[in-house]
């Protein structure tokens, strides 16, 4: 049996108790593309390095373009 299919699903988690107001996030279809994002309440200037990489891979340039919690297909 792979290490995979030993872990135990933990049915009573709950994702949306472990996203804060500061927190980035995004959501991505079985093929790898963007579906969803997600920023936080209060933008920064610039955002951190590692969402920065991020973007440039998705093509995104500014983050206000996930101001209002878009859906991308």
């Amino acid at each position: 049996m792979t290490k995979r299919a030993e872990i135990e699903v933990d049915e009573a988690f709950d994702y949306q108790d472990e996203i804060g107001d500061e927190d980035y996030g995004f959501v991505f279809d079985s093929e790898g593309n963007l579906k969803f994002a997600f920023v936080p309440e209060s933008l920064p200037d610039r955002p951190p390095k590692t969402i920065a990489k991020i973007m440039k891979l998705l093509g995104v340039i500014d983050l206000s373009q996930f101001d209002s919690d878009i859906t991308i297909h």
